[in-house]
């Protein structure tokens, strides 16, 4: 979890005060990204391959939506900034798993 949390900007600054309501919400965005990178996976993942899940989070962060505002809003980001984040950093790790999925041919 510590790469994913790289990815947004620190949690809690020196002079800032803790707010838990907004480290749930950051939690929250989180926990989606791991989602989209398919990291733990459930079993019951109630008719959704691991694969359709992990596009189905990835979609979360990459095409517009108001919950995904919502939710950087709340946790005090700004939304278009995690976006552009969050699409380089899943592209990244796709190309490193296609790469990784190559040399095992």
């Amino acid at each position: 979890m510590a790469s994913t949390q790289s990815l947004f900007p620190k949690a809690i600054n020196l002079h800032e005060q803790r707010d838990p309501e907004r480290n749930l919400w950051r939690n929250v965005l989180i926990v989606a990204l791991e989602d989209a990178l398919g990291r733990y996976a459930l079993n019951k993942n109630y008719g959704y391959s691991r694969t359709s899940s992990a596009k189905l989070a990835r979609s979360y962060f990459t095409e517009p939506n108001g919950d995904f505002k919502m939710v950087c809003t709340l946790a005090g980001f700004d939304h278009e900034y995690i976006r552009m984040k969050a699409t380089k950093y899943l592209e990244r790790k796709k190309e490193e798993n296609d790469k990784e999925d190559l040399s095992t041919m």
